[in-house]
């Protein structure tokens, strides 16, 4: 039996343990279960993807190694390479920038980009609710960051002969 969605989850669980959004708010709670559940219509490794699509970027220099994740650790655990080479697709590299690096590079990845655009619907929903505590800063994020990345999304998304026709998050 190999790696599995319920695996994926427990995995992000564990490894997010302690961590919490600018709310105060469990980050796996509030953010990675809710893109892992809007990608789940879209299979299994669409939903691994999803909860785990931070697991590298965040858990980087944990002080714990059991909590501490790359690429190849991933690998070990036997979650599948599709699902490693998308979280390595959304996973910002130190000093990339945001647009032209991470938002192009995973917008590549016919995974990625999914899971991307995941994450992307759900800030853009959490820029609405900053907007009634912060609206400027809402409003800079949602035009200068969330909606010229799903712009860049969904035409890489209409691009693809493969994927292009799914039904998108």
């Amino acid at each position: 039996m190999g790696f599995t969605v319920p695996d994926a989850h427990l995995l992000a669980l564990h490894a997010h343990q302690g961590q919490v959004d600018e709310h105060g708010r469990d980050h796996y709670l509030a953010h990675l279960r809710p893109v892992a559940e809007a990608l789940r219509p879209h299979g299994p490794y669409a939903e691994m993807a999803g909860a785990l699509k931070d697991v590298v970027r965040h858990t980087r220099d944990h002080p714990d190694p059991t909590r501490r994740h790359d690429l190849d650790g991933l690998r070990a655990l036997g979650v599948p390479e599709v699902v490693v080479e998308a979280i390595d697709a959304v996973t910002r590299r130190p000093g990339e920038p945001y647009i032209a690096g991470l938002v192009r590079r995973a917008a590549a990845h016919p995974l990625g980009r999914l899971v991307m655009l995941a994450d992307n619907a759900h800030d853009l929903a959490a820029a609405a609710e900053l907007a009634r505590v912060d609206p400027e800063r809402a409003r800079r994020l949602r035009e200068g960051r969330f909606r010229p990345a799903r712009r860049i999304l969904l035409a890489a998304e209409a691009a693809d002969p493969r994927s292009g026709r799914r039904v998108l998050v």
